[in-house]
């Protein structure tokens, strides 16, 4: 545990992903992590180098302390159950749209008369398929 505890928040259920507030000290947990970040920004004689780092180390660490939250939030089955299937239609709901994306760009760049597509739209949807490849894989195996 590292600053914010569990019991600060909820699990996220409609608004995308993470966590929301739950109590007053999770209110405060995240303004005094927005005023170190403004803090940050306004130290004066600072380079753009070191704000960048700065900023860099600042969201490493809230990223590290809300996955150490979200990793000790406390769920039942049936959560487990609905958050698997909105997972896996969110999943499948990206993937639609990096598919179109991909098709839009081809066609796009077809009419250009060269061939591109955007390599994050194709490492998404490769790593994507890996993802799932291995994770089927490993889950039949533990059967």
């Amino acid at each position: 545990m590292i600053i914010a505890r569990p019991e600060w928040f909820g699990i996220r259920k409609y608004t995308g992903w993470g966590v929301s507030i739950k109590t007053w000290q999770g209110a405060v947990y995240f303004a005094g992590m927005f005023l170190a970040l403004i803090v940050l920004q306004l130290i004066p004689n600072q380079s753009a180098e070191s704000k960048l780092v700065l900023t860099g180390v600042w969201l490493a660490f809230l990223l590290i302390d809300m996955a150490d939250v979200m990793w000790k939030l406390k769920k039942d089955e049936r959560e487990r159950i609905h958050e698997a299937i909105a997972e896996r239609n969110a999943a499948w709901g990206m993937m639609l749209v990096l598919v179109i994306g991909v098709f839009v760009e081809l066609t796009y760049n077809a009419l250009q008369q060269k061939i591109y597509v955007d390599p994050f739209l194709i490492g998404a949807l490769v790593v994507g398929v890996m993802i799932k490849s291995i994770t089927n894989y490993k889950l039949e195996r533990e059967d």
